[in-house]
């Protein structure tokens, strides 16, 4: 390698203390390195490499140099140590990069989600697939694997069991049965809640991606703006959305704007 090294120096026309200068190491180095006195490291093969400004025939060089690491008949107990230390460098980082690429591929491709059309979505492991549905009067059956998830009347069950109740635009995930714990469902909101200002206790419910305030607040009505939707009004016990009367409503009685760009009021008895 030192005899390839001052071959090509050469060649460039240039001296020891030149090339020594340029690669930002002493005269002397260069000097033991030709000579083979000593064997150079990787990035000292590089830096001669850069400044012998990429002489095809110094490829063959690296590539001796390289090919030189692994003959330990020479130098063994130093070249042992440098390739263990590459091995072991190469080996964390697979390790470290293992469990985040997992993590990304688990987070995405966990679960798949699928909407009934009552607006509610669900979400279920994706090694249940295939999914499937059924419609029964006011019931929707939701079949996933042998879990069977049912919405009535706006009640989730699963297996036949009271979870809990829905609006719509919220979320059902459902988790298997493990080792260590039954089958769950989590029902995320997916919606605000506020109350009418003027004390009649009127609950008003609108999805989270729409920002819904008051714009105006007096004796005789309640005006709600909708962000890029319009205006709820409540005046008196009478609901309007953007000025089209939809029915009244009383203490406790709630009214819902749904994603879809509807309103219904359910009474605190029945339904409206």
């Amino acid at each position: 390698m030192g005899k390839r090294i001052s071959e090509l120096r050469k060649a460039k026309g240039l001296t020891q203390e030149e090339l020594a200068e340029q690669c930002k190491i002493s005269a002397r180095t260069l000097q033991r390195i030709e000579s083979g006195v000593v064997t150079p490291r990787a990035y000292t093969v590089r830096v001669i490499y850069a400044a012998l400004k990429k002489d095809s025939s110094f490829k063959n060089l690296h590539f001796e140099y390289v090919k030189d690491l692994f003959n330990l008949k020479k130098n063994t107990m130093k070249k042992v140590s440098i390739l263990a230390v590459v091995v072991l460098a190469t080996g964390f980082g697979l390790l470290a990069l293992c469990p985040e690429s997992k993590a990304q591929k688990a987070s995405i491709s966990k679960y798949i989600s699928t909407t009934s059309k009552t607006g509610i979505t669900y979400l279920y492991p994706r090694k249940l697939w295939p999914y499937q549905q059924r419609v029964e009067g006011d019931t929707i059956s939701h079949i996933f694997g042998k879990y069977l998830v049912q919405e009535h009347k706006m009640n989730i069950y699963l297996n036949r069991e009271l979870v809990g109740r829905v609006d719509e635009g919220d979320t059902v995930k459902l988790d298997p049965e493990t080792l260590f714990k039954k089958a769950t469902i989590t029902i995320k909101k997916g919606t605000n809640t506020m109350s009418s200002l003027n004390g009649k206790n009127i609950i008003y419910k609108f999805p989270r991606s729409i920002s819904l305030s008051y714009s105006r607040n007096n004796d005789e009505y309640e005006m709600f703006t909708l962000e890029g939707v319009g205006e709820i009004k409540e005046s008196g016990n009478k609901i309007y959305l953007n000025g089209v009367y939809q029915g009244e409503a009383f203490a406790n009685d709630t009214v819902i704007f749904t994603p879809r760009g509807t309103l219904t009021i359910k009474s605190a008895n029945k339904s409206k």
